[in-house]
């Protein structure tokens, strides 16, 4: 499975490998080509990082296939092997045509903008832009594989009584040394990521609220320690807070915002801690409710299924089969009346198979029309 940074790190492999020995380019691309599982497209990249020219992987092997075979048209007319960038120039201007005026840019340069491209000048973190990017990539790799993730949002405390009283330079200096702490105290695998100001955002991939808070009072204790005694002036805190998905929230748009809000919340108790949003469907009472309804996924198939329990905020279904967690559905409940109910939800749970389906738990959206009117004559189910 690919994390939101491979692609890069991948890209920023293969630029090494086009900065390499021309003698060593095709042995170390053969050793790519020879790598399996899900990895990043390889022709397609390369072709993009030479030409500029976007294919699908399909069509970029089609080209390689055939530049390959003109590089040995040339090499035996020419009697010596052009190498593969000339041999891509060559096919793409006169074979192809696909370049009409190309133009020769050494690989270090294009690297360095690049990476520029993703990253904060200032802090090194990767900036806004990419950070949206690989949240939407993110959320849909959990929906695909049913995984569960987290987000933080930091806001350094009083930053602006920083730059009024100690002057920009010194808050700058605040800011790269607030950033460095917080990488280091990330895996790899994670995006730390400027979100702008003083905010900083970090993408926990495969990591629920748990693993989310241990890391997120990580970096808070170590803002803390490394600028409780400082030289002159104010002492530096942060605050946080955290979304995780899919239970506080179903898109790249609403975790920004769930992981705001928890943010929010730690200023407004104080400041210098950690703030996690509460299960919205813990706040309802349950009941038991056996009712049949048709629940319709997001490419438009439905299925029958059976109400357990449900409350204000969500249904318990059993399903005859598993939806993705994170999957937004429609469901059309009919009522005692016999009036059909229109409600939309997300799903945030499915359990193994039962006897009679799967477990499936779903949290109705604000926006779904008027919330189920439950019967209260029931029982109320096991919380």
């Amino acid at each position: 499975m690919k994390k939101p940074t491979d692609s890069v790190r991948f890209r920023q492999a293969l630029l090494k490998l086009l900065e390499s020995n021309p003698r060593d380019e095709d042995r170390l691309l053969a050793k790519f080509e020879a790598r399996s599982g899900d990895q990043p497209p390889l022709y397609s990249t390369i072709l993009y990082i030479l030409t500029h020219l976007t294919f699908s992987e399909a069509e970029a092997e089609r080209h390689f296939k055939r530049i390959r075979s003109h590089r040995a048209r040339v090499k035996e007319k020419l009697g010596r092997d052009v190498g593969l960038r000339v041999a891509i120039l060559d096919y793409f201007v006169n074979v192809s045509r696909e370049l009409k005026s190309p133009k020769v840019i050494e690989i270090s340069i294009y690297q360095r903008t690049e990476h520029e491209a993703v990253t904060d000048g200032l802090t090194g973190l990767y900036n806004h832009a990419f950070l949206t990017q690989s949240l939407r990539r993110e959320v849909n790799r959990a929906r695909r594989h049913d995984l569960t993730f987290s987000l933080l949002m930091f806001d350094l405390d009083n930053f602006k009584q920083v730059n009024d009283t100690r002057g920009h330079l010194e808050g700058d200096r605040v800011l790269v040394k607030s950033a460095a702490l917080i990488r280091e105290s990330l895996r790899d695998i994670d995006v730390p990521a400027r979100y702008g100001g003083e905010e900083f955002s970090v993408i926990l991939p495969e990591t629920p609220r748990a693993g989310a808070r241990l890391a997120a009072e990580r970096i808070r204790a170590r803002v803390e320690e490394h600028f409780k005694k400082p030289k002159r002036g104010l002492a530096v805190t942060i605050s946080g807070g955290i979304a995780t998905f899919p239970e506080d929230a179903g898109s790249a748009e609403d975790m920004l915002r769930r992981a705001d809000e928890a943010l929010y919340r730690s200023k407004a108790a104080g400041k210098n801690r950690i703030t996690l949003l509460g299960r919205e469907r813990r706040h309802h009472e349950r009941v038991v409710w056996v009712q049949e309804v048709v629940v319709e996924d997001e490419k438009g198939k439905s299925a029958e299924a059976r109400i357990k329990n449900a409350s204000e905020s969500g249904l318990l279904l059993s399903l005859p089969s598993p939806i993705p967690v994170g999957s937004h559905v429609r469901l059309v409940v009919r009522t005692k009346d016999g009036a059909p109910r229109d409600l939309r939800g997300q799903v945030v749970r499915v359990a193994g198979q039962e006897p009679t389906g799967f477990e499936t738990g779903i949290r109705l959206m604000n926006g779904s029309g008027s919330l189920l009117a439950l019967p209260r004559d029931q029982p109320a189910a096991n919380r």
